[in-house]
C-alpha cells in the first residue's frame, strides 16, 4: 500500500449529516427560464432594469439541478478500471458557459483497517478516493487534460462514513468549470488502488447552479 499526496477535505460524522435533509432545503429557485423572466418582469414594475439585474444576481436567482443516489456499494481497484461513474448529474441547463455553483456531498469510507497504524485516521496513504468525471458531446474538447480533478480522498482505515463536501464556485478560475456548456455533465467516479483496499459509498448528491437566459 503507498502514499497518497491528497488535500484534506472537511468532513463530519454521517451520524451528524442526517441524509435524509438532501433536497429538502426551503430555498426557492427558479425551475426553468421563463420563472426568472416573470421575477424580472414583477421586479421591473418597481425598479429600472440594470437594477433588477443587480438584485437577482446578489440574491442568486439561478437554477437548480439535482441528482441524489443512496445505494451502497463497494468499488475495488479491478472494479474501477472502467472509471464507471456512482453518480452522474442531469444535462446542464442554459446557456453556453451557464454553470455559477457546483455542490457535491458523498458519504463514504474505506475497508477499515491498513498495515499502516501511523496513518489511521488521517489521509496520508489513503488509496480510496473520487474523482470528478466531465462527460461532453462528441464535437467538443476535452476538459479533462491536464486538470486536477481528484473530488476528495477518504479518512485512512475507517469503518465509519464520512461526509465529504465539495463546492466549484465561478470565482474560483477553474479553466474546466468556466467552459462547462449546456449540454455536458458531469459525474462521480470512485477509485480504489492495490491489493486490499476497498472504496465503500453510502449514498451521493450533485447540484448543479446555473443561470437563467435572461
Amino acid at each position: 500500500m503507498g502514499a497518497s499526496n491528497s488535500t484534506p477535505q472537511t468532513v463530519v460524522s454521517v451520524n451528524d449529516a442526517i441524509s435524509a435533509a438532501v433536497g429538502q432545503d426551503d430555498t426557492y429557485y427558479p425551475r426553468h427560464s421563463e420563472d426568472a423572466v416573470a421575477a424580472l418582469n414583477i421586479l421591473r414594475h418597481r425598479l429600472p432594469s440594470e437594477l433588477v439585474l443587480q438584485v437577482l444576481e446578489y440574491a442568486q436567482y439561478w437554477i437548480r439541478s439535482e441528482v441524489y443516489r443512496n445505494d451502497r456499494l463497494a468499488f475495488t481497484e479491478n472494479d474501477c478500471r472502467d472509471r464507471t461513474p456512482y453518480l452522474t448529474s442531469r444535462r446542464i441547463q442554459g446557456n453556453r458557459f451557464p454553470v455559477r455553483e457546483i455542490k457535491i456531498d458523498i458519504w463514504s469510507h474505506d475497508q477499515g483497517w491498513s498495515s499502516y497504524r501511523e496513518d489511521y485516521g488521517t489521509y496520508r496513504n489513503s488509496w480510496t478516493w473520487f474523482e470528478l468525471g466531465i462527460q461532453r458531446t462528441d464535437d467538443r474538447d476535452d476538459l479533462t487534460q491536464g486538470e486536477e480533478l481528484r473530488l476528495v480522498t477518504n479518512i485512512h482505515a475507517s469503518k465509519d462514513a464520512k461526509h465529504h463536501q465539495i463546492i466549484y464556485r465561478d470565482d474560483q478560475n477553474l479553466h474546466w468549470l468556466s467552459n462547462l456548456q449546456a449540454g455536458d455533465r458531469i459525474s462521480i467516479i470512485p477509485r480504489a488502488r492495490f491489493p486490499g483496499w476497498k472504496n465503500f459509498v453510502d449514498e451521493a448528491s450533485i447540484e448543479i447552479y446555473t443561470d437563467p437566459i435572461l
